[in-house]
């Protein structure tokens, strides 16, 4: 008992440190409080994954309700997740919808996602989104209040779709209704951003020079690393070491070039080895640094976009050659709705290995994956016929005990996608009697 507690507690917030070098720690045993058995309560981190185009619904939908529900095709990936899989069916976005402004679909339905307000035509109007509405009550306790993150670039202005600006097809957090924050999708650029330190950067001639001479960042604080591990115990020193592999391993990954172009080899591990396209990759390495993000609480809330919306990227690697925008107008054509089958069940399978290495990730108490509320989705139904109720919206992690564990639960139809936001916030502490055209709460 003496040995419990006069031990010496390893704050939090402890850093390795180098030159331009901040290298934040995982939870490890030394951090828990004296006195304290249990230790301290788990974060609840939020993520919200945008797809663009929709999805071929008949093969996404499943066709029973409650907990015995059968994986259809493009969710068959998350089988071994089913008890942190919920699939939620009858949700709609009427923010998304035409009211009167005609065509604009895909800007509507990017721009409504987490908002669910309608984007105004004629100027960048919205609303504020579901995730900078959590900022405002969790943001202060961590680094990063919150991490935007993409696949292809972003746009503030210009018309994008039909008349409505780049800023709504390309932005799906919203700081405020004519404010989007910004996205960064060059996983190379995340990677420094989550381990240098801002106080001490380094310039580009330095970075430079450092990639040319192959240093990884981690060199910079393996001195204060070795200090570190002479004060912990062994499970502790495994742990650390397993997490500076992780960094270094994805870190090297990043250092071999422009993902766009190439091939990039990922090693044997929880993604399984082999060599995967660039985009591919890129898509890898977001779910990645999200995930180092969260285990180390340098940030509680994140977003992604796969792709902008109405994105027109080919899917060569999975014989898909002509654009996804362009498939997604299938016109009931056998080959392009096949096309549209490979790229949905490409993007679940994805989804599926940050779930899994979310769930083989320790966290304070239990793992990141039942201490995650994750919202994965699109503001269209089929892609053809551009609806925007009935959406394909699945939400994983068990909340910290806060969401019911996996079924396929379908909701009355046009049920407001905003009613699974407020209930969220709810989950979050907020006590929110409103969030958007929300008309109640659900129970998930």
């Amino acid at each position: 008992m003496a040995n419990f507690i006069t031990k010496k507690r390893l704050d939090r917030r402890t850093f390795l440190r180098g030159v331009g070098t901040l290298i934040a720690l995982p939870y490890l045993d030394a951090m828990t409080p004296a006195c304290v058995p249990f230790g301290p309560k788990a974060k609840t981190r939020c993520a919200f994954i945008y797809a663009p185009n929709g999805k071929k619904m008949d093969d996404w939908t499943p066709q029973s309700v409650g907990n015995k529900f059968a994986f259809p095709h493009i969710l068959e990936p998350l089988k071994n997740h089913r008890e942190f899989v919920q699939v939620l069916s009858g949700l709609a976005l009427d923010g998304a919808r035409a009211h009167g402004d005609g065509a604009g679909d895909h800007a509507r339905s990017a721009g409504a996602f987490l908002t669910t307000a309608h984007p105004v035509k004629s100027g960048v109007f919205v609303g504020t989104s579901i995730d900078q509405v959590l900022v405002k009550l969790h943001g202060k306790d961590t680094a990063f209040p919150s991490l935007e993150l993409g696949c292809e670039r972003g746009r503030r202005s210009g018309n994008c779709d039909s008349g409505y600006s780049c800023a709504y097809t390309t932005n799906i957090s919203w700081r405020s209704p004519n404010t989007p924050v910004p996205k960064e999708t060059q996983p190379q650029a995340v990677f420094e951003r989550l381990f240098g330190d801002p106080h001490k950067a380094l310039d580009a001639a330095a970075k430079e020079k450092r990639r040319k001479n192959r240093q990884s960042l981690l060199d910079q604080a393996m001195a204060d690393a070795k200090r570190l591990r002479g004060k912990l115990g062994s499970q502790d020193r495994n742990k650390l070491g397993e997490y500076l592999d992780s960094i270094r391993d994805l870190e090297k990954r990043l250092a071999r070039g422009n993902e766009d172009q190439g091939k990039v080899i990922v090693p044997e591990g929880l993604y399984g080895g082999g060599e995967v396209s660039g985009y591919q990759a890129r898509v890898r390495h977001m779910y990645e640094l999200m995930v180092l993000a969260f285990q180390t609480d340098q940030t509680r809330i994140a977003t992604f976009m796969l792709g902008n919306a109405g994105s027109n990227r080919s899917y060569p690697f999975l014989g898909v050659v002509d654009g996804h925008h362009e498939t997604s107008h299938h016109g009931n054509n056998p080959l392009k709705l096949a096309n549209i089958k490979k790229i949905n069940r490409f993007q679940l399978e994805e989804f599926a290995r940050f779930l899994k290495l979310l769930k083989a990730t320790p966290d304070v108490q239990g793992d990141l994956l039942s201490n995650a509320m994750i919202v994965y989705g699109s503001g269209i139904a089929d892609g053809n016929a551009h609806n925007h109720n009935d959406l394909p919206i699945l939400l994983a992690g068990h909340g910290t005990g806060r969401l019911k564990k996996g079924r396929h639960v379908k909701f009355k139809r046009n049920t407001p996608l905003a009613n699974l936001y407020l209930s969220l916030l709810n989950k979050m502490g907020a006590k929110a009697k409103s969030f958007g055209d929300s008309t109640g709460t659900l129970s998930i």
